[in-house]
């Protein structure tokens, strides 16, 4: 009589292949990603992933979520320390910068438009509530804005943010000893100049 080996059953088998996805994301990046190698990471049969993944596109996109959903905390924690609308947003400039440095594979990833569809529902959901905290607290400082100005305002303070989080890990900003600053100390001072002449100008 032939035994057959017991199946393998996983108590978070999505968890487990994400995790698995951004250890190998962190030590080479995309390219170096296949379902297969999440498989082997994650102790499972490489057919496992199939399960919760159709494509090695939806899983980085399921990826990019999780990344979105501790992303969108981090903003949220860093505004609730403020009650002043204004020091909401620009301690929310400091974590953006903060968390693109200290998860600097799940941040490119997570505006990697090439490795992503992001029709997918989870990530879908995710960027948009991203989004949504960034447009609350913008709106908060004049919540009678203009519809047309509140997304200028969104837009720019996100170009801000965005902008020196790239340029740190592009490490093109911050190169000179003799210069104390860090990317993140730029991109708040930058936000409250920004929101600074904003509100004095009403524009």
């Amino acid at each position: 009589m032939t035994v057959k080996a017991p199946r393998y059953h996983h108590g978070d088998l999505r968890g487990a292949l994400i995790a698995a996805g951004r250890a190998i994301l962190e030590e080479a990046g995309v390219p170096a990603l296949s379902l297969r190698e999440v498989a082997r990471r994650a102790n499972v049969s490489h057919a496992a992933p199939r399960h919760h993944f159709p494509s090695v596109r939806h899983f980085l996109s399921d990826c990019a979520a999780d990344g979105f959903d501790e992303f969108t905390e981090a903003l949220q924690v860093a505004a609730f320390r403020h009650s002043v609308p204004t020091e909401a947003v620009v301690a929310m400039a400091a974590a953006y910068v903060q968390f693109a440095g200290d998860n600097r594979a799940m941040f490119l990833l997570m505006f990697d438009r090439d490795s992503l569809d992001e029709r997918t529902p989870a990530l879908l959901a995710a960027s948009t509530r991203a989004y949504a905290c960034l447009v609350a607290a913008v709106q908060a400082i004049d919540p009678a804005l203009a519809i047309d100005d509140l997304d200028y305002r969104v837009a720019t303070a996100w170009a801000i943010v965005h902008g020196y989080a790239t340029l740190m890990l592009n490490e093109k900003i911050c190169q000179r000893p003799e210069n104390p600053m860090t990317a993140k100390d730029m991109a708040t001072r930058a936000m409250r100049d920004y929101l600074r002449g904003t509100v004095t100008a009403g524009g």
